[in-house]
Parts: structure tokens; sequence; C-alpha cells
């Protein structure tokens, strides 16, 4: 009970301090974008229109000029939906509309129009009276036209001598009343039109239903309430529509004149929230006072929880001001409360205070953590700071912004600087510094050019201090790269440019690699093709071109090393690493690394033609060139009174060539197997076999590599690089002629039977099935290549299944042994490929030496996916927030509980086998499985597991419970063993505007001081 005190507090704190700076009656940045897609959005689209109609008619409400009155029914009318059903002529001008440039000069002119600054005015382009003029109100016509010259003029006085200066006599006709019912009668003495059944009265903006309509022309004050059937029952209760609020009550005086009135046993929605009211006086502007109110999310007759007041200040799409209050449950008010109380009630982005929450670590002492502010900067850019304090001396700040402008771009960035003080069991205390930094960006424009980023960088104990997400915890690295590409052609030529960072860090070990990358690519032209009028050999030649430039820095030394012992150096195997075994970290170390940063260039000119061959081959002859360059070339020296090389070095970029040279004859062949009842198989043969020359660059005459004498031992001495350990390649140093062959199978099935489209159905029943190998002519032994065999097929279309494996075609012989007392038997400790083929030894054809089967299938009830996916698409989110939410369940489908899914399951098993000659096999097979399941329409359960066969073990298991409780949700997860054991219980409103308003109870491994084991 203490922490729910404690958290209704904190959320009545939250709501006292939260508030709304958004203008009245003026429209965002961000909410023009949302009249462009007029053409797919008609609600939407003419809101602009109908906002400006609105702020013309308040401002003409004291001087009601005939000009702006009919200008502003001319807009009215434009907006109204009901003229655009089925009517082609005007949805061509709602198309014209949707231009962007008009909108927002719409929209500038009606910010000018409520602004107070007189500068704004001066900047309004008087063309859009003309645009106006052109597309709409030519479709209005008849005695409602106005020029565009009298509509600016009479403005242009309105805002510059006030609304005395386009004012007439008062005419209570003017704007008339219009009004059905099933049953009317108008009393002419006092002026008075009494309605029934079914009534309806529209002034305005506003529209009026109800049983009982009495509406007094002379003093404009309309008496609404319902009426009794013929059981009794109150039925055609009021219901007031103004603007874009809707009001159910059970009566109501209103003075459509003044905008004032009176309203009995009101029911009203303001954002997520819902206010029943027993009297409420509605003032001529937006704001209304009630008095005997509840206030709550819950959308039940009799909710589950509310707020009760005495009074109530509402302003719409602002917020509710209330006075003391007290909670109830269930209807019943219960000793909670707080003196008074102001809850947001807008669906654009507001600023407000982040409560903090509260509790113990058993290393870091008592915290409040994460608690801070959220600031709604502009429309287009947010930010949110939290800080975190814990009694033992550390502290944290965590910041994070989204930002999005519509049409063009849209992202977020986060940093994260954690200071921790550790209490170690002996009583000392250990300081960590952590950090991470988060940033998104993608481009939503279609440009030739385009940037994105998606960086994740974080210090490697991170996740393991600070993070609450279990599946930061299976995450072994991590990722992040920033690039930027540009197309554009030259004559007939298209080209590309990419230029790109990126940064891998594993979170375990701490080893990272930054690398800058840069690349220029030339799509293929044919040069050719112009100087014959049919396809042949010549017209078919390709030409393609393609640079890449890179450079690398990484935390672990000795990348690029030498592959012996150098004269002056250290030849220590040491790499870099840690006493703690880990790396240091790279980028807070930058500078001490700066000597291990390598790069070069590559060029790449493939050139490639083909032709028929007896009609149903093709064959491919291809030329490729390619060129490495280095900024560094080696000249090496054996120092024999060392035992090892000087290296003497030259800074000069320096360029290798090497060319080779290839032909590929390929065809496909069709099988065909007639079936009994009409249904056929067919199995298609994609038979391939290619041949490739490289000449042999190792050659002296080429000077690109150097006979080294390594030690004392290697008097023949070692083929070296003379850039050796640079970062691009090599050409080859050993002469090639090789042919490769592969074939590859697919087998398919049309059944004999229709089905309701017409068509026959068609199965895959092997989506390949291939074998390959290859014969090198220049090796002097070993010329067979590996054999791989695979194969990949879909079961009952549920099962996944995949097996590849590799064969060693030659034998191998056994050169030591020992015996194993754990094994119980002799295991080989030392053997050697020889040059024989087991084919000829009698050993068949090839031996085993890995084989890898993957298993997987996701098993859910029929149409499962089809509705889900049509659920997000009927979702319509009313803000930014929601609107990135549902974006995230579009690519994450399956991290989201649906309880409309009564179950699913998804299993994967995976086998990897190897083994080298005799040596011993290594078997390592894995089971992960994960689903959810519906025990009741409101019960839900997930889990997340799985078993390694080897270590006769579980890996992360975690279970996960939902409860749906209407207008609150209960969530549980438990992780039951392994270093991420804990448990979480949350109650919670679902009300995101009431987000703090919870009971939870948890115990997190980051609060044990255990996690490090």
């Amino acid at each position: 009970m203490q922490n729910l005190l404690y958290g209704l507090a904190s959320i009545f704190l939250f709501i006292c301090l939260s508030g709304n700076q958004a203008q009245a009656g003026e429209i965002s940045d961000e909410e023009i974008t949302a009249f462009y897609k007029v053409e797919n959005d008609t609600a939407k689209s003419r809101q602009a229109v109908r906002t400006l109609s609105k702020t013309i008619r308040q401002l003409n409400a004291t001087s009601k000029n005939e000009t702006l009155e009919k200008y502003a029914a001319a807009l009215h009318a434009f907006s109204d939906s009901v003229l655009f059903r089925g009517d082609r002529e005007l949805q061509q001008i709602r198309k014209d509309m949707s231009d962007p440039d008009i909108v927002e000069q719409i929209v500038d002119l009606n910010n000018a129009l409520v602004s107070d600054d007189d500068i704004e005015w001066d900047n309004v382009d008087e063309t859009v009276f003309d645009e106006l003029d052109a597309i709409i109100l030519d479709f209005s016509g008849g005695d409602k036209y106005v020029s565009p010259e009298e509509i600016f003029n009479t403005l242009d006085l309105l805002k510059r001598e006030g609304a005395d200066s386009i004012a007439k006599a008062e005419d209570q006709f003017e704007n008339p009343v219009e009004y059905t019912a099933e049953r009317t009668n108008m009393v002419m003495r006092t002026q008075t039109l009494y309605l029934e059944e079914k009534a309806e009265v529209t002034f305005g903006e506003q529209k009026l239903n109800a049983g009982q309509i009495e509406m007094n022309f002379v003093t404009h004050i309309v008496k609404a309430q319902g009426m009794a059937d013929s059981t009794g029952k109150i039925v055609e209760k009021p219901i007031f529509v103004d603007g874009q609020s809707t009001f159910n009550a059970n009566q109501m005086i209103y003075n459509y004149e003044t905008g004032k009135g009176l309203i009995k046993g009101i029911v009203t929605e303001e954002s997520d929230g819902i206010i029943t009211s027993q009297l409420v006086k509605k003032t001529a502007g937006e704001e209304m006072y009630m008095a005997d109110n509840v206030y709550t999310t819950c959308r039940l007759e009799h909710p589950h929880f509310g707020f009760k007041t005495q009074k109530l200040k509402v302003v719409p799409e602002k917020n509710i001001v209330s006075g003391p209050f007290l909670v109830e449950l269930n209807e019943t008010p219960l000793p909670l409360g707080f003196f008074f109380g102001i809850f947001p009630a807008t669906t654009n982005n507001t600023s407000g205070f982040i409560m903090p929450t509260y509790g113990e670590s058993t290393d870091r002492g008592f915290y409040l953590r994460d608690g801070g502010v959220f600031l709604a900067l502009t429309d287009y850019f947010n930010l949110q700071v939290l800080g975190s304090a814990y009694t033992l001396g550390g502290w944290g700040v965590r910041t994070q912004s989204q930002y999005r402008k519509r049409y063009a771009f849209s992202g977020s960035f986060g940093f994260d600087y954690i200071n921790n003080l550790f209490q170690e069991n002996d009583g000392s205390v250990s300081t960590q510094t952590d950090y991470s930094l988060r940033w998104t960006h993608s481009q939503e424009s279609k440009k030739n050019s385009r940037f994105s980023a998606n960086v994740n960088i974080a210090n490697s104990d991170y996740n393991r201090n600070n993070s609450q997400n279990a599946n930061d915890y299976l995450q072994s690295s991590m990722n992040s790269s920033i690039s930027y590409s540009n197309s554009f052609s030259v004559g007939n030529v298209n080209f590309s440019t990419t230029a790109q960072g990126r940064y891998q860090q594993n979170v375990q070990t701490g080893e990272a690699t930054l690398a800058p990358e840069a690349s220029l690519n030339m799509a293929r032209a044919r040069p050719f093709k112009s100087l014959f009028k049919k396809s042949n050999p010549i017209s078919e030649i390709g030409i393609t071109y393609n640079m890449s430039a890179r450079g690398e820095v990484t935390n672990k030394l000795g990348a690029g090393k030498l592959p012996f012992d150098v004269v002056g150096a250290d030849n220590s195997d040491d790499d870099g690493i840690g006493e703690d075994g880990k790396y240091p970290d790279l980028l807070a170390n930058l500078g001490d690394y700066s000597d291990q940063f390598r790069w070069g260039v590559t060029h790449d000119i493939p050139v490639s033609t083909q032709m028929k061959v007896l009609k149903h081959f093709t064959l491919s002859p291809s030329f490729s060139y390619k060129e490495y360059w280095h900024p560094v070339s080696y000249d090496y020296t054996y120092i024999e009174s060392e035992n090892a090389v000087l290296v003497d070095t030259t800074n000069a970029l320096t360029r290798y060539s090497e060319y080779r040279t290839s032909v590929g004859f390929n065809t496909n062949m069709f099988m065909f197997y007639n079936m009994k009842g009409g249904s056929i198989f067919r199995h298609t043969i994609q038979p391939s076999i290619s041949y490739n020359f490289n000449p042999d660059f190792g050659d002296p005459t080429f000077d690109y590599y150097q006979y080294v004498q390594t030690s004392e031992s290697n008097t023949n001495g070692t083929k070296v690089f003379r850039s050796q350990g640079g970062l691009v390649g090599a050409p080859s140093g050993n002469r090639s002629q090789a042919i490769s062959f592969s074939i590859n199978n697919i087998l398919e099935h049309k059944s004999g039977q229709k089905g309701e489209d017409g068509k026959s159905k068609k199965t895959m029943i092997l989506n390949n099935l291939s074998m390959s190998s290859g014969y090198d002519f220049e090796r002097d032994s070993l010329n067979w290549s590996d054999i791989n065999a695979g194969f990949r097929t879909t079961l009952l279309k549920k099962v996944d299944v995949s097996v590849n494996s590799r064969w060693d075609p030659y034998r191998y012989v056994v050169t030591s042994t020992e015996y194993d007392e754990g094994a119980g038997r002799e295991v080989v400790t030392g053997q050697y490929k020889s040059k024989d083929l087991l084919a000829g030894s009698g050993g068949g054809v090839a031996n085993l030496s890995n084989l890898t089967v993957a298993i997987g299938t996701r098993l859910q009830p029929k149409g499962a996916k089809e509705k889900k996916e049509k659920k997000l698409d009927e979702m319509e989110p009313r803000n930014e927030m929601e609107r990135q939410m549902i974006e995230e369940m579009r690519r994450n489908p399956d991290l989201y509980m649906d309880f409309d899914i009564p179950w699913s399951l998804s299993l994967n098993y995976s086998l990897n086998y190897s083994q080298v000659g005799f040596a011993e096999p290594t078997v390592t097979q894995t089971l992960t499985f994960s689903g959810d399941v519906s025990l009741t329409p409101k019960w839900k359960v997930a889990f997340r597991s799985g078993y390694d066969f080897k270590l006769g073990s579980f890996s992360y298991t975690s279970l996960d419970l939902t409860r749906d409780l209407h207008c609150w949700q209960l969530t549980a997860n438990w992780i039951p063993f392994g270093p991420r054991q804990s448990y979480n219980i949350t109650i919670a409103v679902k009300a995101a505007m009431l987000q703090d308003l919870k009971w939870e109870r948890r115990n997190s491994w980051i609060d044990r001081n255990d996690r490090f084991q």
C-alpha cells in the first residue's frame, strides 16, 4: 500500500506540474504536413480550411461583416464531408487542394490572423486568396461569391483598425439556423419553435440532437432534453457537438448567439479521459466549468476507477484543472487523493516531469532512478532528460530525443553517462564509468542522395551494469554505421557513390574496429549495343567499374602484423588484452591506437559478355582487371645474428595489379512427371561448369613477392608480399588454372485441380538440391576441392529444413595417438592429409568433414498473421508517440502480445557436426523455442527458452504473464534461473496520460551484487 500511495502522489505531482504551451487556434508546422495527403485522408485534408473558416467566424463574431460571413460559409461548405461523396468534379477540387504550397499558405494565413504580432500579418502571401478563389470559391458560386481583393482588404482592415471598422448592423437572421424533426410547432407570438422526435438543430459549427428541442428566436436560447418511450425510459438524450468536442447530456440550455449555456448530466471525452458531471457551465469561449464530477479513462458505464471532485475546469485540447479530489475504485471513494490536480487533455506533445522510481541495490545503496523532465521543444523535436542517484555516491544521466519532419526525415538520439560506485563483498568500493550512444536517422524523401545512421555504441560493461532489459544480456556484439550515398549520370552511364563509417565491437571481449569507407560504382554499360540491330556477343559486352577505399583502426594489437620476428620490434604474442580479459575501450583511447591505422584502395574493372550455343546453352566469357593500392611497401633481409628479419619500409603509394579470365557454361533442363488425376511434377536441373585462369603474380618478374628466410630452420625461405599485412589484400601469389562445376535441382508440384481463383495450386517440394566441387590443374597435389552438398525445403508449408555438408575426398594418415582415460580408448593426436584419394584406396568417394542441419517452424492458427496485419492497418495514431509505437509493432510483430491470437509456437533446432580426418568429432545441438498461449480471453502467457544438448542444460529462459483488466493491465516477467534471474510484477493504467499510476514489485539482477557471476 505504501508503494501505491507513493505512485499516486507521484502521478498527481506530475499532473500538477505538466502543461501545454500551444496557442489556441494556431496550427503547428507538424500539423501542416497532415494536410498534404488530401487525396488519401478526406477528414484531415480539409482540416486546414475548416480551421481557417472557424478563425474568421470568431474574429467576425462582433462585427458580423457580410463579406467575411460569406467567405467563412464558402470555406465551411468546402470542408463539409457530405459534399464529396461520389462527385468526380468535387473529387478533382479536393485533389487540387492537396498541393502542399497552397495548404502551407492557408496555415500561414490562419496563424497570422490569430497572432498578435503585426509582422506575421505583413508577411502574408496575398496570392493565397487567388488560389482559393480558383479552387474553392468557383465551386461555391452563386450569392456566396466574393472577390479575392475584397476578402483581403476586409481582413487587412480588421487586423489594422479592429472589428469596429468592418462592423454592420446586427441581423439575427443573417446566419439562419437549420433544423429538422419528426414533429414541429412554431409559436409566432413568442417566436418559439418546438421540435420533437429525432430533432436536430445546426447553428454554424455547432449541432444539437435530442428528443425534444425548444428554440426561441428572440432570446436565442435553445433548450433540449430527452423524451420518454412507451416503457417510460428516457431516450434520445441531448447530444451536443461543438467543433471537435461531443457532449452527451440529460438536459441543456444554450444561447447560440453568446455561446453560453448550462448542461445537466453530461458525459464528455477529452483526450483519453472521460468526464461525467452533474452540472456544466459553458462559457462563450472554449472553457467549461463543471460541478460534481468523476474523471476516468475507463470506458464502462460504471468505471473501475476514477477521480471524484466537486470542481473541474476543462480547456479542450489543453488541460483539465480540478479542485480537491479522491480516488474511486468501483465507484467507492478511497482515503487517497490530493488538494488539486492538472490532467493533460491534448493529443499533442506537452512538456512535464517524469517521476523517479525508488528502491535499494545491494552494492550501490538506496536509489532514486530515472526521474527527470520531458520537453516538447518544438513540433518536430522533443527531449527527455533523466537522472539517477545512489546513496553510495553513484549517479547517472540519460538523454533521449526524437525528431521528425514528415516526408523528409526522422530519427532519434540518446546518450547515457553513468558513474557507478559498487561496494564489493570485502567492503571496498570500486568505480566504473559507463556510457552509451544511440542514434538512428532515416530519410523519407525520395531523392538521388540519401543519408542514414544506425549507431549503437557503448562500453563493454554498460549492459551488465545498467541495462534492465534481459534481451541486452543475449547481445554479444554491437554494430554501428553512418552512410551517405548519391547517384548521378554521365551521359547514358549511371554512377553511384557511397561514404560510410562503421564501428563494430564485441560486448564480451571489448574488441572493437572503426572503419571509414568510400566507394564509386559504375553500373554495367554496353558500349557496342548501339552498333548492332540484333543482340550478339559483341553487343552484349558489358563493362563495370568499382572503386573502394577503406581504412581501419582496432584496439586489438597486431592487426596486420608481419608473420615473423622483426628486428627492433615487439615480437611478443601480446595482442593488447587487459588483466580483466577485455580490450581497452577504443573510442576512449583512440589516440593510443593511431599507429594501428591501416588503409588501402582497390579498383576493379570486370568485362563480360554472353552468347547462346546450340540454342539451349549459355556461354559467358569474362575478363577482370584489378589493382590494389597500399600506402607502404617493405624490403626484407634476414639477419642471422638476430634470428629475425630486418624490414626496410618505404612510405609511398604502391600499386599492384592482377588480371584473370574465366568462361562459364550453363543451361536449364526440365523434366515433367505426369501423375494420375492430372497433377504434374516439374523437375528443373541447372548444371553449370566454369573455367578460371590467373597467372602467378608471385613470379619475380612482377616483384610483388619476395622469398625471405624468416628463421634458422627456414632455409628455403617463405614467399612474402611486399605490402604484407595491408588492409585490401594482394594479387594471387600462385598460378591457378581450375575448373569448377555444380548442379542444382528444383522440384515443384502442380495440382490437377483448380482452386476458387481458377488456377492450379503449385507447391514447392525442393527449393534446391545442389552439389559442387572443382579441380585445380596447377597444384602439384590435392588438386580436388572439397565436395559441397545440401538441400533446402519446406515440409507441410510450415517446417523449414536446411541441410549443408562438406566432404573431403582425400585420405588422412595418422602419425600419433594416445590413450584417453575419459573416453576409454585411443585418440588421434597427430595426422596429415595425404595425396591419395579415398576412391583409390577403397575408402569410398569422400569423408564427411562438416554437417549443418537447421529445422524451424512457427505455428499459429490459420489467418493469425493476416489478422494481426489488418489490425495494425486499422490503427490510426493520434500523435507522434502512437505513430512510433505502431511502426515498431510493424517491424517486430512477434514482440507484442495479441489477445485475439489464441496461441503461437516457434521451434528451431540446429545441429553442427565437424571432424578433420581421424580426429575426435565436434557435435553441438541446440533447441530453442518460444511462443504464447491465451489461457482465457483475458489471460496470456508467453515463454522463451532453449536447450543445449551438449551441456545438458537450459539456456536463457523467461516467462511472461499478462492479464487484461479492461482499463488496467497486469504484467509479470520471471527469469527463473541463470545470471539474469529476476522477476517483475506491474499493475498499471493502460492510458498513456496516466502511465505513472501503477503498482510495481520487482527483484532485478541489476540491483544484486551477483550480477557479475
